[in-house]
């Protein structure tokens, strides 16, 4: 009789803790999948230049974000993490992938084109940080961004902004 990997012939006693994990595990089941974003850093699409596509996203802990680069200019990074996070930069005109597992507001945008507008913002998990990211958004428009600055109104805007219906 073969049963979960153990044969018949074994001790049933030596091997009682191994397969109580595997029935617990069996009850319990596995952890949920992580998901896989992409946000693309874009040169040029029609009239618009310089961007991310999408600027906006909603993740779950653990989840992972890949930042595909279509040009050698690019430098994707992050402008503001959440206590706890680990800042990432891509190598200039590499793609990189990141995997965020502290919740909160993060901010990022691209080493070269920041000036430019070129950011954007991934929500994780319950954000706790959302005072201390729009505190830092400010500065940051005001201080990195000067051209462009209105881009990311649909994210930052106090009453109408993605961000708005967050604590």
């Amino acid at each position: 009789m073969f049963i979960a990997g153990f044969h018949h012939e074994h001790n049933t006693m030596t091997h009682r803790p191994h397969f109580a994990a595997f029935l617990l595990l069996l009850l319990v089941g596995s952890p949920a999948a992580s998901e896989e974003h992409v946000v693309q850093a874009i040169a040029k699409r029609g009239f618009e230049s310089m961007l991310f596509d999408p600027d906006f996203l909603r993740m779950a802990p653990g989840d992972t974000v890949t930042f595909q680069v279509d040009d050698l200019d690019h430098q994707p990074q992050s402008a503001f993490v959440p206590p706890g996070a680990r800042p990432w930069r891509a190598q200039k005109g590499k793609s990189i992938t990141v995997t965020l597992r502290a919740p909160g507001v993060y901010v990022f945008d691209c080493a070269y084109h920041n000036v430019m507008g070129m950011a954007g913002v991934i929500v994780v998990g319950e954000a706790s940080n959302v005072a201390e990211a729009r505190e830092f958004f400010t500065r940051y428009r005001d201080e990195t961004v000067f051209i462009d600055k209105e881009r990311l109104d649909h994210i930052w805007a106090p009453k109408t902004g993605a961000l708005a219906a967050l604590p």
